[in-house]
């Protein structure tokens, strides 16, 4: 921007306004400052003021040459220059009020040409009046106090002036048409000081604006210098400064809303982006705005290009958009916690042209940092420099860079997960243990640990359980598998509704915890669940979230599975009547017996081959056509989601419950039949079957008309389970018995509620005639 600052200025001024000025000295004039700024330093700042004070402060004006001069030589002659300049330097550079960063804030300057006593403006003529309303109104431009023209009340970044009542009506209010510049501008450099040193967004717009504000000085001086040559009025100057006046306005506005804000980084280039957009009628202003976004924005498309190419980034990183939330070590423990938690994005810090692109730019360096942790030697990637012009086309090449580094990290990362770490593997194994995908282990297991998982849950021991399990692993199929040993058992501290309820945060959970089953009365079984321990970084798709859900489905499964193996064991037992005389008790035992089965088999059945075999073989599609990482975190939460809802296990705990209720009064049942089996048949036997029969018949047609209810609104297979148990209809006439009883109960509360409702509008009618 600053190599053509001095062009913009130029452009600025009225066409009509210029055939007083001399244009080809103004030009010539233009092209020296313009070198002479590709070499001025922070120390030549400081010659440019000290002479342009000589130049507009001196009687005749006509320091302006010496101003000049400076372009035309070096550092070394500009120390041997003359003395008079050389003894003013050095004066103003031990002054007290010497200000750095052109900061001027209309200090008192203490030289001969200041001091002189200036005369009366009521004394003179109207033109001179108005030669020395205009150095004065020069002076004040540049930051520098008058004598007719007095600031006072100056604010953070707000200066009013007081002009001499002496001065002509007339020009007085052109005079006041022209002081906003100089609050403008003044105000500019206030703030430019506040912000110094505040982030490196800020740094690189202050930059910016100096150069601007050197380009503005020049336009002074191009001014003082008509001026001298009797070619400037006061109309003329404010046609002359019009539109660098809209544009001074437009950037002390933005540089306000900047601190007030206490914007930082990215949230100024969202501000600046902003007011780019909002200034749509006002071309001039627009262009100038976007030359100091474009220059502002420089460091931050640094560390963008760092990010989306290295996954780094640099500094603290309190200016971009990504945050890196390693506050509690997460780095180094690499867990799903790592990928969820490590990096976020800092809305704030989101510039306007960036929003869509921010997950993105947000998953492209968490891809190379994982794979970096993952000790993955990087290919080298052809890093293109972004540079931020706010441009058509220019956006588009931004859009193409970010995308570039996303498909090429996305696809290492997938590679470094389904090829190097086989997470597809795991995956399947987790299938196969949890989900009960392999037979022949389950089934060797719970031969091997029903008599430990029988105790109370304190008094199993998990020593004997971790052996078991690895000896079944070594006796089984699974011994092929290499993933065995992530395999760990894990006794859980409640029963499976308790963590249903937990984990899916239904409203019911706070009734059904007052009401759970003590600890000390919990069984191994009811607390047990096998644990799959995944390695980083397969532990991003296998976190703690999916583990959990995988054992809720392994804990129904299981729970299932421990019942059905109960009721076999029982027809082993009574597969035929010890005396003739019982014939027809051992018949409906017998019966009681084969309608648990049904029910608990179906059930399994269900779960297994309706709902997780046909979702696991959908996941398994899919797998093949992602694209990054987070499309398989995707389709695997889809895949358990679906899971759980399809077994009944998120649209309400009750149903969950009454599946373990079931199982609970089978295994009662069991016990039961394996007590009294030693003993001879008695009347309170048959009593306890028959209250056995009756408990199971309710439970199983409360289940059903809870399915049924369910299947009215939801698109799930609820109603295929119904139609299993019931596939002969013997539970329809209970079902439909119960319906009633429902209905007549309902409508018996409606008809209390009226009657309630009645008796208190009666009253409430008494007390009013009492009234």
């Amino acid at each position: 921007m600053s190599g053509n600052s001095s062009d913009y200025f130029d452009s600025l001024t009225p066409t009509n306004a210029r055939p007083a000025l001399s244009t080809k000295e103004l030009l010539g004039r233009c092209k020296q400052l313009l070198a002479v700024k590709e070499q001025k330093t922070n120390s030549e700042l400081h010659d440019i003021k000290e002479r342009l004070l000589l130049a507009i402060s001196s009687p005749s004006l006509t320091h302006f040459d010496s101003l000049m001069s400076f372009e035309d030589s070096d550092i070394g002659a500009r120390s041997s220059s003359s003395s008079s300049s050389s003894d003013l330097s050095l004066a103003a550079r031990n002054s007290p009020d010497y200000r750095t960063h052109m900061l001027w804030d209309y200090d008192t300057v203490a030289n001969g040409n200041l001091s002189k006593v200036q005369p009366q403006l009521g004394a003179l003529p109207v033109d001179m009046q108005q030669r020395y309303i205009l150095k004065d109104l020069m002076q004040c431009l540049v930051g520098i106090r008058g004598r007719y023209i007095v600031p006072e009340g100056s604010g953070d970044s707000e200066t009013h002036f007081i002009i001499d009542a002496q001065l002509d009506g007339s020009m007085r209010e052109v005079v006041q048409q022209i002081l906003p510049l100089a609050t403008y501008f003044s105000g500019i450099q206030r703030l430019m000081a506040a912000s110094d040193g505040h982030g490196q967004v800020l740094n690189a717009l202050n930059s910016a604006l100096q150069d601007l504000s050197s380009d503005f000085y020049a336009l002074i001086s191009q001014a003082d210098e008509e001026l001298q040559r009797q070619r400037m009025t006061v109309q003329n100057f404010l046609y002359y400064l019009q539109p660098t006046m809209w544009v001074m306005e437009e950037i002390w506005k933005l540089l306000r809303d900047i601190q007030a804000n206490k914007c930082r980084g990215g949230a100024v280039l969202n501000l600046l982006y902003g007011r780019i957009r909002l200034l749509e009628g006002n071309t001039t202003a627009q262009q100038m705005l976007t030359k100091l976004t474009n220059a502002a924005g420089a460091p931050f498309m640094r560390k963008l290009q760092l990010w989306i190419h290295k996954g780094q980034l640099g500094g603290t990183g309190k200016e971009f958009l990504v945050q890196d939330n390693d506050t509690a070590g997460l780095s180094g423990r690499y867990s799903d916690d790592y990928w969820e938690k490590r990096y976020s994005v800092r809305h704030e810090q989101v510039p306007g042209f960036l929003t869509r692109y921010a997950d993105i730019i947000l998953s492209t360096g968490k891809y190379l940092n994982v794979i970096r942790q993952c000790g993955k030697a990087m290919l080298p990637v052809q890093e293109q420099r972004l540079e931020l012009q706010l441009a058509a086309t220019n956006a588009a090449r931004i859009e193409k860079v970010i995308f570039e580094a996303y498909y090429f990290a996305a696809g290492m990362l997938l590679n470094v997960l389904l090829q190097e770490h086989d997470l597809l593997g795991h995956l399947k194994s987790v299938k196969n243990y949890l989900l009960l995908g392999q037979g022949d282990f389950i089934t060797l297991f719970m031969d091997a640990c029903e008599p430990e998982l029988s105790k109370r849950v304190d008094d199993v021991q998990p020593l004997i359980l971790e052996n078991l399990l690895g000896l079944t692993l070594r006796l089984s199929m699974a011994r092929q598998d290499p993933y065995n040993d992530d395999l760990h058992c894990e006794l859980l501290t409640y029963d499976l509704v308790t963590q249903l309820s937990k984990i899916m945060g239904h409203q019911e959970e706070r009734e059904y915890g007052q009401s759970q089953t003590p600890r000390k009365e919990l069984r191994g079984i009811e607390c047990f669940s096998f644990s799959y321990e995944a390695k980083w970084p397969c532990s991003i798709v296998l976190n703690h979230i999916a583990i959990s859900k995988y054992q809720m489905l392994f804990r129904q499964l299981f729970y299932c599975k421990h019942a059905e193996r109960q009721i076999c064991k029982i027809w082993k037992l009574n597969h035929a009547p010890k005396d003739r005389s019982y014939a027809e008790l051992h018949r409906s035992l017998c019966t009681l017996r084969q309608r648990m089965m049904n029910a608990i088999q179906n059930i399994e059945y269900y779960m297994i081959y309706e709902v997780i075999v046909p979702n696991w073989h959908l996941f398994s599609e899919r797998l093949e056509q992602v694209e990054n990482v987070d499309e398989v975190l995707l389709h695997h939460q889809d895949f358990l989601d679906s899971c759980l809802k399809s077994c009944v296990m998120t649209e309400s705990s009750q149903l969950s419950r009454a599946i373990f209720k079931l199982c609970k009064i089978c295994i009662d049942f069991c016990s039961f039949i394996e007590l009294e089996n030693l003993l001879e048949p008695s009347e309170r036997f048959a009593e306890r079957v028959s209250y056995f029969d009756l408990e199971f018949k309710e439970l199983l047609v409360s289940f059903l008309q809870q399915i049924i209810a369910t299947a009215r609104t939801n698109r799930n297979s609820f109603i295929n389970l119904v139609y299993r148990i019931n596939f002969n209809g013997f539970y329809t006439e209970e079902m439909e018995k119960l319906s009633r009883e429902e209905v007549e109960e309902e409508a018996r509360k409606e008809g209390q509620e009226q009657e309630r409702e009645q008796e208190q509008e009666q009253d409430h009618g008494h007390d009013q005639d009492l009234d």
